[in-house]
């Protein structure tokens, strides 16, 4: 399993040119399209599990943190499906972002408080974006999501890869 992307307590940033960021999504068959596709999927899951999370006074057992989050992830799958994208195994996938979610929002104590869905969506938005003068630990968690999503991505849908 990955390491779930945590990043913001890291120090060290080693900046790579547009070259070794276009040379590494292209080593590991990165379609910009499907880039985009995985953006709006986890800023949608964002989204869900923010917006609709009332706090630990609510959501008190694990059980009921693992049904809030199964809401969210089965919402945004739903969604997707509505559009024709339909994700297959998605167990990988939903494992990494449950674990995230766990740290980042379920199981904060008061002294941490949640961060705000700006800063989860700006966070994310970092990770999916491509651009020059990127940072190395943000592309390689954009190349760790994107493998567990192309995993997930049912391979009934096709995207011609960019020229």
């Amino acid at each position: 399993m990955k390491k779930v992307v945590l990043l913001e307590r890291e120090n060290e940033k080693e900046i790579l040119s547009e070259y070794q960021i276009m040379k590494k999504l292209k080593v590991n068959n990165a379609i910009k399209e499907r880039i985009e596709l995985y953006r709006d999927f986890v800023i949608n899951l964002v989204g869900y599990v923010y917006n609709s999370y009332l706090g630990r006074e609510y959501i008190k057992t694990d059980e009921d943190v693992k049904g809030h989050f199964n809401w969210a992830f089965n919402k945004v799958l739903a969604d997707f499906e509505t559009e024709g994208i339909v994700f297959s195994d998605t167990s990988k996938l939903k494992e990494y972002f449950f674990k995230y979610f766990c740290v980042r929002i379920y199981y904060k104590t008061d002294l941490d408080p949640l961060p705000t869905l700006a800063a989860f969506n700006d966070f994310w938005e970092s990770i999916f974006a491509i651009k020059a003068n990127k940072e190395k630990r943000l592309l390689d968690a954009l190349v760790d999501v994107y493998k567990l999503f192309d995993e997930a991505l049912s391979k009934k849908i096709i995207f011609d890869p960019v020229l």
